[in-house]
């Protein structure tokens, strides 16, 4: 266990830079927070689970910071993951947010140690003397993929990792009836994401593609395959499984 004297405290944690965590470092910029993210960007998702081909599923207008406009905002195209990217880190410029980045930095473990009680969520909303004023979460956080750990101790930690982490969901099959008597290749779309361009188009080209669910990730992979396989077709290559 952590003692406080070994502890690199502060007020406020930030989980995540991403599209909430960027919103909640500006909001909070006064007490200076700290925000820890695994990746080395800014971005979050579309950072982290973009394929070549993804774009985003709503017009500018409906995809912008209140504060800080698309600058060409009356373009009607729906912009690429590397558009949003750069918009993104527009805005943790124009906010002066980078000071407050730690990137590499991976939250594996936070826990309460105030009182013992439960701990109580508190209103930030007037910005003034809502913290505890001690420090009552410790945080604790991997630099790099196999750096040390070292903990930290703040008032209040906001949690901004979204709706997808970056383990993959794999769904429990029966025995017998898995991916482990598919003679193909089985992969995560997590695991997808991350290749270069090259590698990618080089794993679906010529290949026969199953597709499992119908959410954006798996759309987006439809038209990866569908666009790797007409260069196949094109050169006249047989596809495989």
């Amino acid at each position: 266990m952590a003692s406080n004297d070994k502890l690199t405290s502060s007020r406020v944690a930030i989980i995540g830079a991403g599209v909430s965590g960027l919103a909640a470092a500006k909001h909070l910029a006064h007490h200076n927070p700290i925000v820890f993210e695994a990746s080395d960007s800014v971005g979050g998702v579309w950072n982290s689970c973009t394929y070549e081909t993804t774009k985003l599923q709503s017009t500018r207008v409906d995809y912008e910071f209140s504060d800080f406009p698309w600058p060409n905002r009356d373009d009607t195209t729906f912009p690429s993951y590397a558009e949003i990217l750069d918009y993104l880190e527009s805005y943790a410029k124009h906010f002066d947010l980078l000071k407050f980045m730690k990137f590499g930095s991976k939250v594996i473990k936070v826990r309460y140690t105030g009182d013992g009680g439960t701990p109580q969520m508190v209103d930030l909303g007037a910005y003034s003397h809502s913290l505890p004023e001690k420090p009552v979460w410790e945080v604790a956080v991997q630099n790099g993929d196999a750096g040390e750990i070292q903990w930290y101790a703040f008032e209040f930690v906001v949690v901004c990792t979204g709706k997808y982490g970056d383990v993959p969901r794999i769904p429990t099959f029966p025995e017998k009836k898995g991916p482990e008597i598919f003679k193909g290749k089985v992969m995560h779309s997590m695991d997808y994401c991350k290749l270069e361009k090259g590698e990618a188009s080089h794993l679906l080209c010529g290949k026969k593609v199953a597709v499992i669910g119908f959410k954006k990730s798996a759309i987006d992979l439809a038209l990866e395959s569908a666009l790797a396989n007409q260069a196949a077709h094109k050169f006249g290559n047989e596809p495989t499984h």
